[in-house]
């Protein structure tokens, strides 16, 4: 009998059924136990052979199709006992995976690649090992993607020196995204200074692209927003054009979160319509961080109420992917708007969900900034000693990473939070308004500095000190109305 009458016939006893007819003809199992069992009565020797053949079968009759394929061609090839092969296919499979923003799906077949590869495979483990950290990086276990990095590197002499440039790249990402500073970590200065030197050797600037951007994103992130937004910006048009559509749309991103805390709201949403453009095409997470950016750009303007319904949306879809540092992104986004409200019991579940999931992400700054959250809303509902050691621990993890921006955010907030207490703590309060008001105008984060002025006005005021007030108060409004903000104190 043919192949097509034997599956009739198997067709007919109701074992299989058609999947598809087009482009090929395509049979299913009706039931995974069916398959099963079809699969145990099969001897292991015989198993093997079958998926090696079926492999081959894939490859002669799809030329072509090879990326497409890759994740079914290296299951085969695994379960075949082909490790080399399996690797390749499914390393291939991942980088496909990432190029359609699937990266859950990349994360796996990355993971596997590296798992199988042998010691022949250098390049091929590099290859793995920086896939894996660029698909997963914002949700996967901290150290996970660095130790692979990092054992990819020590074979790594006589590898290709575009991957080991951009393992470098990653490893030093990485560990300074989770609150590493080079002053304190040897690994991450070997790190930034290898990667340097073999970027320099390269001399190829579409090459040093996306470090150059992901790097800037740290510094902007961290409070250095000029800086980071220069080379994010330079970065971004070479991103694009290499054809990394995942890459492209973060950076986009990213710099809408930083022209909306510098209070260009014109470049903000530029980035912002930039970054749904070329996440339009991509999954669910991309088109979730472009609202995640939206989010950010109202909050900074001040439309509080649509910042936090949209923050609040964002949260619970970034849960349903499963997709945690979009969870605590949204969360920090939430809790800040919720707070400006003051609507703190609002913002009690977010926040303690958010700081939850700071402890397993590569997210240190946003770690930061819903720990200092999370003090404000502990304060603000009785719980004095709980905020304290929360804000506390916000400012040493801000301090230690040198996180600027969040030192400044947590120094305003627990100021707000002293100043709406029973009995104001005016002189407290205006200590750390003080500080966070140098860092703001350092940082260039006008929104910021002209609700911190305003802020700062009420704690004169407090004081008994109503001249300096009313000079604090009209820098505070003509900022706020210069940059357009839509609080009702600047209206």
């Amino acid at each position: 009998m043919s192949a097509r009458a034997d599956l009739g016939t198997l067709e007919a006893s109701g074992l299989v059924e058609i999947a598809a007819l087009q482009p090929e003809l395509e049979y299913l199992f009706r039931h995974a136990l069916v398959q099963e069992a079809a699969y145990a009565s099969l001897l292991k020797q015989d198993r093997r052979a079958l998926h090696l053949a079926a492999a081959e079968t894939i490859l002669l009759l799809h030329p072509g199709r090879e990326r497409e394929l890759g994740g079914v061609i290296g299951m085969h090839f695994e379960q075949g006992g082909d490790a080399v092969s399996a690797s390749e296919h499914l390393a291939v499979a991942g980088e496909h995976a990432l190029e359609r923003f699937a990266n859950k799906e990349a994360v796996g077949f990355f993971a596997r690649a590296f798992m199988l590869a042998d010691a022949s495979q250098v390049d091929l483990r590099l290859r793995a090992a920086i896939g894996g950290a660029k698909a997963g990086w914002t949700y996967s276990e901290p150290g996970t993607d660095i130790d692979r990095l990092e054992q990819a590197l020590v074979e790594a002499d006589h590898a290709d020196p575009r991957l080991i440039t951009a393992a470098y790249f990653w490893v030093a990402f990485l560990r300074r995204q989770r609150g590493e500073v080079p002053e304190s970590s040897p690994a991450l200065r070997e790190a930034l200074e290898r990667g340097a030197q073999m970027g320099e050797a390269l001399n190829d600037p579409a090459a040093a692209a996306l470090p150059k951007a992901f790097m800037g994103a740290v510094a902007a992130f961290t409070g250095h927003l000029r800086e980071g937004a220069v080379e994010m910006r330079q970065a971004l048009d070479s991103i694009e054009d290499k054809g990394d559509p995942l890459s492209a749309a973060m950076v986009a991103d990213f710099l809408a979160f930083t022209y909306a805390r510098l209070g260009d709201f014109a470049a903000a949403e530029e980035m912002h319509m930039r970054s749904a453009r070329i996440a339009g095409e991509g999954d669910a997470i991309a088109r979730l961080d472009t609202d995640i950016a939206a989010s950010a750009i109202s909050l900074e303007r001040g439309e509080l109420d649509k910042a936090s319904a949209r923050a609040m949306q964002c949260a619970a879809r970034a849960e349903d992917l499963g997709a945690y540092a979009c969870v605590l992104a949204s969360n920090v986004m939430f809790g800040a708007a919720t707070l400006a409200l003051d609507d703190a019991p609002a913002a009690k579940v977010p926040v303690e969900r958010g700081n939850e999931l700071g402890k397993v992400t590569n997210m240190a700054p946003m770690r930061n900034l819903i720990q200092g959250l999370l003090g404000s809303v502990r304060a603000q509902l009785g719980d004095l000693p709980g905020g304290a050691a929360a804000w506390d621990q916000a400012l040493a993890n801000a301090r230690a990473m040198n996180d600027r921006y969040s030192e400044a955010q947590t120094l305003w907030g627990r100021a707000r939070t002293t100043a709406r207490q029973p009995t104001p703590d005016w002189g407290s309060a205006l200590t750390d308004l003080d500080r966070a008001i140098e860092l703001f105008e350092a940082m260039e984060t006008r929104p910021s500095l002209a609700r911190a002025l305003h802020d700062r006005a009420l704690a004169l005021r407090g004081l008994g000190r109503s001249g300096e007030a009313d000079d604090v108060d009209r820098r505070s409004r003509a900022l706020g109305v210069e940059l357009g903000l839509k609080d009702a104190y600047f209206v």
